[in-house]
């Protein structure tokens, strides 16, 4: 074999070696999305994770360019708008989680090697999947969760969104430094409704100890939640105190506080993400 038949064959090697990086990045969305689906992500610092997504899809797509004629890569290319239409249905309010992979895929979907009468057919089928899918996305969760809107009243929320003004926001602070239980095991939280009616103010309780905490985010359980309480008119600031173990007590305005058993389901609620509990 002479050197430019090694050459040549060397350079094959190292494409598909290349190529094979592209998993790594399908990888990622895949766990990303996995997590998207089980928790809440809770970053330590959004920006500083989002500039660092932005940057690795980057990274990948320059990779996966320069691969595009391999097969792996082809393959990948339309596993991630797979793998992204997960992500923008499980983050439906985080942009910065499905738009880098969104762009990844589409430009990968149309520079890969692929024969272009199977790029026309699989795009029909990604654009159905995404037009109709997001639709009957929307729409389950209007017919489980109906027109109203829920705004969970915590340190996070900012003085400029309309349901901040309607609450003692000193008084749900206080609150907030005081939501997990002594013995760390429950952890409660209110939530504003807003709908066609008066609203209302709903005190949620849910599991502490499950979480699962990194060094740049936490996974926070969401899928045991249990209502211990309901106000049928917004703007009501409750007082809520911890009982004698599994139990808390609460109260809307005057008079004295109730005492209720906390009663966390057994099972988890996998359609949280559909409205579903």
């Amino acid at each position: 074999m002479d050197s430019a038949s090694k050459s040549s064959q060397t350079m094959v090697w190292v494409m598909r070696g290349l190529s094979a990086l592209s998993v790594l990045y399908l990888a990622l969305i895949s766990v990303l999305a996995y997590w998207s689906f089980l928790y809440k992500i809770v970053f330590l610092n959004e920006r500083a994770f989002a500039a660092l997504y932005v940057i690795a899809s980057m990274i990948f797509l320059g990779l996966m360019l320069v691969t595009r004629k391999q097969v792996l890569t082809s393959v990948v290319s339309i596993a991630v708008l797979l793998v992204t239409f997960a992500l923008i249905i499980f983050n439906t309010d985080r942009w910065f989680m499905y738009v880098p992979p969104l762009v990844v895929g589409i430009v990968m979907f149309f520079a890969c090697g692929m024969k272009e009468t199977l790029k026309t057919v699989l795009g029909t089928c990604f654009l159905l999947l995404y037009v109709v899918g997001l639709v009957m996305f929307f729409l389950a969760r209007m017919l489980f969760g109906g027109t109203s809107e829920e705004t969970i009243l915590n340190k996070d929320l900012s003085p400029e969104n309309s349901v901040y003004s309607d609450y003692d926001m000193a008084k749900i602070y206080e609150l907030c430094d005081s939501s997990v239980s002594p013995d760390g095991k429950y952890r409660y939280y209110i939530a504003d409704v807003q709908d066609k009616d008066r609203g209302k103010v709903i005190i949620y309780v849910e599991p502490n100890d499950l979480d699962k905490h990194y060094n740049l985010f936490t996974l926070v359980e969401n899928g045991y939640k249990t209502r211990v309480a309901v106000n049928s008119t917004r703007g009501v600031t409750p007082d809520i105190q911890w009982g004698e173990e599994g139990e808390i007590m609460y109260k809307f305005g005057d008079g004295e506080f109730k005492t209720t058993k906390i009663r966390i389901p057994t099972k988890k609620a996998y359609l949280s993400f559909l409205n579903v509990n």
